[in-house]
């Protein structure tokens, strides 16, 4: 029988590829987040954390799953939000 998954909020989060790579990529399963997540049961509010690689997204909900955690993204970081404008104007163009 398989419990709920814990639900966290991230804040000032972004999305990168791997822990060894600091370029930012899609929000789409494979990639990993990056934040300051809170109401984490085990993990102080506010700390940095970088979760294991996305499962699942929910836009219009907002949310991000891993394996064992949803996420409900807040604010994305300043430079996520700027690099995510550069992208959809390459691509728009």
């Amino acid at each position: 029988m398989r419990t709920q998954k814990t639900s966290v909020e991230l804040e000032d989060w972004a999305v990168v590829p791997t822990l060894k790579n600091g370029k930012y990529e899609e929000l789409r399963p494979g990639n990993l987040l990056v934040g300051r997540a809170f109401g984490h049961r085990r993990i102080k509010s506010g700390t940095f954390i970088f979760t294991s690689p996305i499962v699942g997204v929910d836009l219009q909900n907002n949310i991000a799953e891993t394996r064992n955690t949803s996420y409900h993204l807040g604010e994305a970081s300043h430079e996520y939000k700027m690099w995510s404008k550069e992208q959809a104007s390459r691509t728009a163009a």
